[in-house]
Parts: structure tokens; C-alpha cells; sequence
């Protein structure tokens, strides 16, 4: 019997289902830690700069106005500090997803091969 005449196995073409989506949610995860890299390089110079700034002020004796610099800078720096931990988060899903990914992979190959022959 011609191997395309063999249907797949059920499991094999769930399998593949989920490989499909597991690459779809790598993808997107991929493209989300590539967006929160760029968003974090333009807040963190927006946090040097105010950190710079604070710096100044307390080197001149100006405790009051780099304590000011600071206060208004704060939304800045906590937003910074917010997307730093988003992305070590995201790194952590891509990395569990590419693995559970490969596994599921293997799983199809082993599966489409056993019934093939």
C-alpha cells in the first residue's frame, strides 16, 4: 500500500495540532519579549536621564529639587523596573514553550513514523 493512501493516525494529527499552536504561541511570545526590549531601551534612557538629572541636583547640595526630580521621574522608574520583570517572565514562557514545543514534535515524528511503516 502507497504511504499516500495511509491515512494519518488521529493522535499524529493532534499532535500536529498542537505543534501548530504551540509555534503560533512561540511566535507571538517572540514578538511580545521583541516589543517590551525596544519599550525598555527608550524607559531606561528616560530613567538614566532622570537618575542623571537627581544626580546633579544632590551633587550641587539641591537635596529638595533631586528629591523632586525623583518623585516625578517615579512613574519611570517603576515603569522600567515593571517591564523588566515582564520580559524575564516572557523569556521563561518562550523558553517552556520552545521545549514543550520540540517535545511535541518528537512525539509526531515518532508517532507518523511508527504507523507509516
Amino acid at each position: 500500500m502507497s504511504a499516500a493512501l495511509v491515512a494519518p493516525h488521529p493522535f499524529a494529527q493532534d499532535t500536529h495540532a498542537a505543534v501548530v499552536e504551540l509555534r503560533r504561541e512561540a511566535a507571538n511570545a517572540v514578538a511580545r519579549q521583541q516589543q517590551l526590549r525596544q519599550e525598555i531601551a527608550k524607559i531606561r534612557a528616560q530613567a538614566r536621564a532622570i537618575e542623571q538629572q537627581a544626580s546633579r541636583a544632590f551633587a550641587r547640595g539641591e537635596d529638595l529639587v533631586a528629591r523632586q526630580i525623583l518623585a516625578r521621574g517615579i512613574f519611570t522608574l517603576e515603569t522600567r523596573d515593571a517591564l523588566e520583570a515582564e520580559l524575564a517572565e516572557t523569556r521563561g514562557h518562550v523558553s517552556r514553550l520552545l521545549t514543550t514545543m520540540v517535545r511535541a514534535e518528537n512525539r509526531a515524528w515518532r508517532k507518523s513514523d511508527t504507523h507509516r511503516g
